[in-house]
């Protein structure tokens, strides 16, 4: 066996080993930990829960949550979400999306994106305001205490204030809420008293399971941060300590310029946008977990019920520590009489490609669209889902509007895929020829190299010509393969028969032959549940293979004869959208193939008879 193929061996296996091992080993991450466990503040080791003999420190910061958890309520109502607002700290914990499922079942539950306090799953946002002492930074009012509100129903053309007295501080929070994803609350502080105060605004996003671990796709705390310095997105997998204005000068935003930062999933998305004229320091940092199985004990069986109802829409939860992200304005000094007043907006909704954008261009929000994490495809990713999205506003079927994109990019590259197949057909009409040279000078490789390239370029074949497209489907590949697997547009979609999900597996499976057996193969690595939709893409790529010239080494035409088998197993693993695009792709090159391998033969013999 010559060092060819050795090295074509070799790399074909450890091609699919790795591919293979990724399946087994980075798919998606264990369970989250037990719902009686306690993250330490200092990273240690869970804490078992206190059933009996609570430690009273432990208890008296569980009751705040329990208290936020039990306080009244104003609703939230829009045509897209709905929820509440805790009057307790004026906390927005319980968001719902209503067109957004948790599974494909169109009765399953709404997403619930912000969640309630004390529970495993929280993820809030809130405004608050803050005070300078001697020791730092602190809230001016309990996060526990009741605010009044002039109104119970928060709703696109009914703003609602909440309002609390303090030391000679009138406290003011106003929210309002489009008809989208945006709520907007406005912070005011008046001092009424004879003594100057320092008071000041900041808004946090919490979350108790912030990220988890996909190599396809980022979840976590992430931000544009557009400063003097630069503009810079970042984004951190793991944030083991403080990020801040103090720590790193990309995190205060001053001069007009504008930012964000929030936390985000998949396909969800909770930010903070500053207003444009606010001087914001930017914050990321860990943050201790509560103790559970203490608030737990402390509610009653209907908030118990109501709060493990939430459905995150999460395949799973991350494992990462609780997060905080927060934008903070800087305390001013008010006299008496005089006042002050920030304002800041929340978006909390879906990552879908036109809200996005609809929010960076009308809202001045730069880089918002960024929060979709493109990858390294971006360039190709990003105008593909613009199509998508076009062509489905026609066809109402995305599945459809990949067939019709397909076409598209087949006439684009129409012309260099037609020279590429043209020359792989005549590489197929000199076969016999090549065969005939090999087996002449099988003592003399030299030799036999040079009067093939001498019998290339005598008929103007070029023999790499055949590597083309697929160099040129590889981008495409793996950029539709983003946009199915990452985009909001692509969940849940469906084609036909029985792929209701374009960016899942092919439900069917070999395994019980698709469904004919009444069993579940759920116990079997998604490398083995092959389904009808990748047989599909197998054969159509035998027979394309078919139609190109046999490689004259034997070693090698008995692995690209086993190539559709292998492709097979390994498409199975991937979004159903990307298998039905490779074998329509494979069918419209078989038809091109064919019709340019007609000719080339005609041309021959036509050559040959004269």
């Amino acid at each position: 066996m010559n060092s060819d193929n050795k090295n074509l061996i070799l790399a074909v296996t450890l091609s699919m080993l790795i591919l293979i091992f990724y399946q087994l080993y980075f798919a998606p991450v264990s369970p989250p930990p037990s719902d009686n466990q306690q993250i330490a503040a200092d990273g240690a080791s869970p804490v078992p829960s206190a059933v009996a003999g609570i430690d009273q420190e432990v208890l008296a910061s569980s009751k705040k949550i329990v208290a936020i958890i039990e306080a009244p309520r104003i609703i939230i109502e829009n045509s897209k979400v709905h929820g509440s607002i805790s009057l307790a700290g004026g906390r927005i914990d319980d968001l719902q999306l209503k067109n957004f499922r948790a599974t494909n079942d169109p009765d399953s539950p709404e997403i619930s994106l912000l969640r309630r306090t004390g529970t495993e799953n929280a993820y809030f946002a809130e405004t608050f305001f803050t005070q300078i002492t001697d020791a730092g930074y602190k809230r001016a009012i309990d996060r526990d205490l009741i605010w009044q509100a002039d109104g119970d129903r928060l709703t696109p053309t009914t703003p609602v204030t909440l309002s609390h007295q303090q030391d000679g501080i009138e406290y003011r929070l106003t929210y309002q809420i489009d008809d989208d994803y945006l709520i907007t609350i406005t912070s005011e502080a008046r001092n009424l008293s004879d003594t100057p105060m320092l008071v000041g605004s900041g808004t946090r996003v919490l979350r108790q399971r912030p990220s988890y671990s996909e190599w396809i796709s980022y979840a976590g705390p992430m931000g544009y941060f557009n400063t003097s310095d630069g503009n810079v997105f970042l984004d951190y997998s793991d944030v083991n300590g403080n990020v801040s204005c103090e720590s790193d000068t990309r995190f205060c935003v001053e001069n007009g310029l504008r930012g964000w930062v929030g936390i985000s999933d998949k396909n969800w998305l909770t930010a903070i946008i500053p207003a444009e004229n606010a001087t914001s320091d930017f914050l990321m940092r860990p943050v201790p977990a509560p103790n559970f199985e203490t608030i737990r004990l402390q509610l009653d069986e209907d908030t118990l019920a109501e709060i493990d109802q939430i459905k995150t829409g999460n395949k799973q939860e991350g494992q990462g520590r609780p997060t905080e992200i927060s934008s903070n304005q800087k305390p001013v000094e008010l006299d008496n009489g005089e006042s002050m007043s920030w304002s800041v907006d929340i978006f909390a909704g879906p990552k879908k490609y036109t809200v996005l954008n609809d929010y960076q261009d009308n809202h001045n929000i730069p880089r918002l669209t960024s929060a979709i994490d493109w990858g390294w495809f971006e360039i190709i990713a990003k105008p593909m889902l613009i199509v998508l999205v076009w062509l489905n506003q026609y066809v109402s079927n995305f599945g459809i509007a990949i067939l019709l994109m397909t076409i598209g990019i087949k006439l684009i590259f129409f012309p260099l895929a037609n020279k590429s197949y043209r020359s792989m057909a005549k590489m197929r009409e000199l076969a016999p020829k090549v065969k005939e040279l090999r087996e002449r000078f099988a003592d003399d490789r030299q030799r036999q190299q040079q009067e093939m390239m001498g019998l290339y370029r005598k008929e103007k074949v070029n023999p790499a010509a055949g590597c083309l497209p697929i160099l040129l489907q590889i981008p495409v590949f793996f950029a539709l393969y983003k946009v199915l697997y990452v985009t909001i547009e692509m969940r849940h979609a469906p084609f036909f028969g029985w792929v209701t999900d374009l960016s899942a597996l092919d439900p069917t499976s070999i395994i019980n032959l698709f469904g004919l057996l009444p069993y579940s193969t759920a116990f079997a690595p998604d490398i083995l549940n092959i389904g009808i939709w990748p047989i599909l893409m197998g054969v159509t790529m035998f027979i394309q293979m078919s139609l190109n010239p046999p490689p004259p080494d034997p070693v090698q035409a008995q692995i690209f004869r086993y190539m559709p088998v292998m492709f097979t197993f390994l498409l199975a693993t991937f979004p159903v959208g990307l298998v039905i695009y490779w074998t329509w792709n494979n069918l419209l090159t078989i038809l091109q193939q064919m019709y340019i391998t007609r000719n080339v033969r005609r041309e021959s013999l036509a050559k040959t008879g004269s």
